[in-house]
């Protein structure tokens, strides 16, 4: 947390910026590279951060000791992990699940009071004419890209507009997912919307819950590859839709936001729990859906979706499937199912295509990936750059 404006940081953010341990930031210190000064009552010493950018851009020559790297540590307040669990903003995971709308968990993600709203510039027949052809995953990059291209004011970088642009655009896309829900009004709840777009019919208000809980452990997981992409196209100040596309792109690896195909693959295996992880194992080199490195003891959004999945009519089959493959895991490994395998549970209980689950992925993404940009656009500029070898 900054003290006195935006000038001074504390001792535990200069040693983010830095990417060093707060020892090593007191060596800095005594050897005159930094200097700090102490408050009264001020527990930290404090470092001026103009101070600390330059340092943390320094280079050296080749063969030289390197011991910074230009802000190779990035902080963030979107999200955190404590003790095996997830904070939004410093919210325990279950606490949003249990008290807030979709809209509303969005809105804390993104640092909003209020859940944001507003109207994209209107793309004509674009988007309904073209999403319906494409892969489902492939329509909200897609969306994104088309309603950038009609409005030429995207790259105003101002946070309530960018907040309510990205809302408006979730909820346009989802609504020109298909012509059957293209009768939908843009002020459905994003969790219906969703289902009535991949259904290609309304949502139940069962299976909208079950989607709300699903989004809303999906919003965001800290500084993964598609939030890092994001930053570092928001660093060159292009448009939040660009950003966007710039994580989607991300998303789109098996290993990030399309692993919960893999996942649902392995749940429609018809083989025996341990001949389907086996062939799992060597199809993937582990086991889909399970285990977590963050989360060793458990991962908290999976536990949360599944148990409101089993909550569900029509779902003890599915059930016994997940309880089986997890006891030949657990057995093998010690690991635990993960917010993958949830959401391919989810997706298959709700009886739709495996891709689907990249598209959930997306469409909570979009709000954790939107608040990324937002700390990024209110840092310096070009701060992303990596470093050629010589020699």
């Amino acid at each position: 947390m900054s003290e006195g404006g935006s000038r001074w940081i504390t001792t535990s953010e200069a040693a983010q910026r830095l990417g060093v341990k707060r020892a090593t930031l007191y060596a800095y210190v005594s050897r005159g590279l930094i200097h700090s000064e102490r408050r009264p009552g001020q527990q930290e010493s404090l470092f001026d951060r103009a101070e600390i950018d330059a340092l943390a851009s320094t280079t050296r020559a080749s063969g030289e000791a390197q011991p910074l790297l230009r802000f190779r540590s990035v902080a963030t307040s979107v999200s955190s992990q404590l003790d095996g669990d997830l904070l939004y903003r410093g919210v325990p995971l279950a606490e949003v699940v249990d008290g807030l709308s979709f809209d509303e968990a969005a809105a804390l993600v993104l640092g909003s009071t209020s859940a944001p709203s507003g109207t994209p510039r209107d793309p004509g027949t674009q988007l309904s004419g073209i999403l319906p052809s494409l892969p489902l995953e492939r329509r909200l990059p897609v969306a994104m890209q088309l309603l950038a291209a009609a409005d030429p004011l995207t790259v105003d970088t101002d946070p309530d507009r960018t907040r309510q642009l990205v809302a408006a655009s979730v909820r346009q896309a989802l609504v020109a997912f298909n012509e059957a829900a293209a009768g939908l009004g843009v002020r459905e709840e994003v969790p219906n919307l969703l289902v009535a777009a991949l259904l290609r019919a309304p949502a139940s208000r069962a299976d909208g819950e079950l989607m709300r809980v699903l989004l809303t452990t999906l919003l965001d997981h800290g500084l993964t590859a598609s939030t890092i992409a994001a930053r570092v196209a928001a660093s060159t100040r292009a448009g939040i839709h660009d950003c966007l596309c710039a994580g989607f792109a991300v998303m789109s690896g098996p290993l990030h936001g399309a692993a919960p195909i893999a996942a649902r693959a392995l749940l429609d295996d018809d083989r025996r729990g341990a001949e389907a992880v086996a062939a799992a194992m060597r199809s993937h080199g582990g086991v889909p859906g399970f285990g977590h490195f963050l989360y060793p003891d458990g991962d908290p959004r999976a536990e949360l979706v599944l148990a409101t999945l089993w909550r569900r009519r029509g779902t003890a089959r599915l059930r016994r499937r997940v309880e089986e493959l997890s006891e030949v895991v657990a057995a093998h490994s010690g690991q635990r199912p993960n917010i993958d395998l949830a959401s391919a549970a989810v997706v298959r209980a709700l009886g739709l295509p495996a891709a689907a689950g990249e598209v959930v992925f997306q469409v909570a993404r979009s709000h954790g990936l939107t608040a990324h940009v937002l700390e990024e656009d209110a840092e310096t500029p070009l701060r992303w750059r990596g470093r050629e070898a010589t020699g």
